[in-house]
């Protein structure tokens, strides 16, 4: 609420965080339930799914833990000095211009905040410092955003389908290599022509991949070749591009061109 107008709703259905210590050791596990944001604006909108502004693809929004390993312990210590394990829904956004603007401005309010910020900020910054050897595993798929052609008369809608986005590491000796991808990027629109409803794929299915590799401790007497970091990726699409549109005001889709996906 600003000003006694009525914002919009957030709800999160569950919460539930787990802590088990050991010898020198740490393991934290957690879920997060369902997440919402209700627009509770009078903005009239053609179907009520619009007004569910943020809302969760999926039963669980994310689930989490985090893993600190003995050095002492011989028979368990691989090295590795924590661990951390992401796996986190898609959030899917409806994307209303006027009740997003006025939640934008009452969170500006809470700027006064800043400092508390900062404080964290350069908390968090120090403590990444003295991390070593972390191995981490994160899946998250990202957000769907659904652009309303107008909301309040018609059910066209442009939707961005972001993928999933995937990172991992491992070591290798001195060597540390990070392994990361985004797969599953599509854009469609769907829109009601005089046939009835359509649904054009605009992109489907682009997948980017990369792989970074930095190594430490490389002695430049003996190895002057060896590169400190290096980076390779690799692109695939499915149907890349298998429709050029052309969307003007409104989101009214005509078709300008098909290329044939070999193309390319």
């Amino acid at each position: 609420m600003n000003n006694g107008v009525m914002l919009s709703t957030l709800s999160l259905s569950t919460a539930n965080v787990n802590v088990l210590l050991g010898n020198n050791t740490m393991l934290v596990t957690g879920r997060l339930g369902n997440l919402s944001l209700i627009d509770d604006s009078e903005m009239y909108t053609i179907h009520t799914r619009f007004k569910q502004i943020l809302s969760i693809e999926g039963n669980d929004f994310a689930e989490f833990s985090y893993q600190t390993f003995d050095p002492t312990d011989h028979e368990t210590y691989t090295g590795v000095k924590s661990k951390v394990h992401l796996t986190a829904g898609s959030i899917k956004i409806n994307f209303l211009e006027e009740p997003l603007h006025d939640i934008y401005l009452f969170l500006a309010k809470l700027a006064r905040l800043k400092g508390v910020y900062d404080a964290a900020t350069q908390a968090a910054v120090q403590r990444a410092q003295e991390i070593e050897r972390m191995q981490f595993d994160v899946s998250v798929k990202t957000p769907i955003i659904v652009f309303p052609s107008d909301a309040a008369h018609s059910p066209d809608r442009l939707t961005m389908r972001l993928g999933e986005l995937s990172a991992s590491n491992s070591f290798d000796g001195p060597s540390s290599i990070i392994t990361a991808g985004l797969t599953g990027i599509q854009l469609t629109s769907d829109f009601n022509a005089a046939d009835g409803p359509s649904t054009l794929k605009i992109i489907d299915d682009i997948d980017i991949f990369a792989e970074i590799e930095q190594t430490t401790g490389i002695d430049r007497s003996v190895d002057f070749n060896r590169p400190d970091s290096q980076v390779g990726d690799s692109f695939a699409g499915r149907n890349t591009l298998s429709n050029v549109v052309a969307i003007d005001r409104g989101f009214n889709i005509r078709c300008e061109a098909a290329l044939d996906p070999k193309s390319v």
